[in-house]
């Protein structure tokens, strides 16, 4: 890799001047267990325990054994045994199968269904909307005749536990700070079309998935360090290829693109993320790919993060993903001027964060701990874990200030 910074050096000196031209739970319910009217269950009541009445008597009739539909105690309706009324109904006990570790339709285990099971919030557990958190028992069911549902069983990893929407993934153990450390996961690969994905091996899904690409000369494989890096915190990673010459807003497209075929490819059987993505996803990049990374969110508003490194180039007026610029002063190439401009074009509203590193060259920023002594990929990790991931544990480390530089942001709270 040092053999091709070299040559991107003197290539840059020379090309400098036409750069500066070119470019739940278990089922969200209301019962605990036992359907939506609770045991009436009076002797000689309408659906009858204890014989006399109506309907049913004792623990054999249609509607149950004594009790209002979904209670009765080995009943057709009741017992628990008919799909989406008792405990352990086909929906519940964590058995809904595609949507996470413990999950009924929005996450988190538990015992019921439709109306019993657990409680409004699940019992953690995940889902491809990211689990809800919360759990217990419901609040209408259960009073006699009949089990109460229990609470979901909790899914680990994933399960919204990380921020007070629930609407979040968890990777990784609380952090204590800032790092550029591989983190706990251990990575593997494979390749397709538009680049080599980086992924972990043993990160429990979902998963949200960030591209990356690089500069002018530059091909793809020069950004590989930080593949193994997103990867080992959680996050997919495509280190996207691209041709030498492509501008920022070609490169944009390659790293929309690099998304798009990855969606495609885990779709296929066999594929190792298969069924293991959310629909999280974010891009990065260096120099022109610093300023594809900003066009690639505008024309994919979806996207929920973009970091740019060194960025030469950016575009800024219809960005809407919350974006964060690296950059260095010292850098003659692609300073800081750059990313200021396109900071201050982005709309208010918007999430945005500047860090300016000082003393560093425009050839700093192929790894996580090149700039600043790993601060570059410490606050990239950070904000990806913050935005793309919505894991507010990590937002007080955003937050920090950089050991030596500058920051300056807006909206990030």
């Amino acid at each position: 890799m040092m053999r091709a910074v070299l040559v991107t050096r003197t290539t840059l000196a020379l090309l400098t001047p036409a750069l500066m031209v070119a470019c739940g739970s278990g089922d969200t319910n209301q019962g605990a267990g036992t359907g939506n009217l609770g045991a009436a269950a009076a002797a000689g009541a309408n659906y009858g325990a204890g014989g006399g009445s109506a309907v049913g008597a004792g623990g054999s009739s249609i509607l149950g054994g004594g009790n209002t539909p979904g209670v009765g105690v080995g009943a057709t309706t009741g017992a628990g045994n008919t799909p989406g009324i008792g405990t352990g109904a086909t929906p519940g006990a964590g058995n809904t199968p595609g949507l996470g570790a413990g999950g009924g339709t929005l996450g988190g285990g538990g015992g019921g269904a439709v109306i019993g099971g657990s409680g409004a919030a699940g019992g953690g557990g995940m889902s491809s909307m990211g689990g809800m958190a919360g759990g217990g028992a419901g609040a209408v069911g259960g009073a006699s005749g009949g089990m109460s549902g229990t609470a979901g069983a909790g899914g680990g990893t994933g399960t919204g536990t990380c921020c007070a929407s629930g609407d979040c993934l968890c990777h990784g153990p609380d952090p204590t700070g800032l790092t550029s450390k591989n983190g706990p996961y251990k990575t593997a690969t494979f390749t397709i079309s538009t680049g080599t994905v980086y992924y972990p091996t043993d990160a429990e899904p979902p998963l949200a998935a960030v591209s990356i690409c690089p500069g002018f000369l530059n091909t793809g494989p020069e950004m590989a360090p930080w593949g193994p890096f997103y990867a080992s915190w959680g996050i997919v990673c495509v280190v996207t290829s691209t041709l030498g010459g492509d501008l920022p807003n070609v490169r944009g497209q390659k790293l929309v693109a690099a998304i798009d075929d990855l969606k495609k490819q885990v779709m296929m059987s066999g594929n190792p993320l298969s069924g293991k993505l959310s629909d999280r996803f974010g891009t990065s990049g260096y120099s022109m790919g610093g300023g594809g990374t900003t066009f690639a969110s505008e024309s994919a508003p979806t996207m929920k993060s973009s970091v740019g490194l060194a960025a030469w180039g950016p575009d800024g007026p219809t960005v809407k993903t919350p974006t964060l610029f690296i950059c260095s002063d010292a850098d003659t190439v692609a300073s800081c001027t750059g990313s200021n401009s396109s900071y201050a074009a982005i709309p208010a509203g918007v999430p945005k964060m500047i860090l300016d590193i000082p003393n560093e060259t425009h050839f700093n920023w192929f790894s996580p701990t090149d700039a600043g002594m790993g601060e570059s990929g410490a606050y990239a990790l950070a904000f990806q874990k913050v935005y793309l991931e919505n894991d507010e544990r990590w937002k007080p480390m955003l937050q920090k200030m950089p050991t030596s530089g500058t920051t300056k942001m807006a909206n990030v709270m």
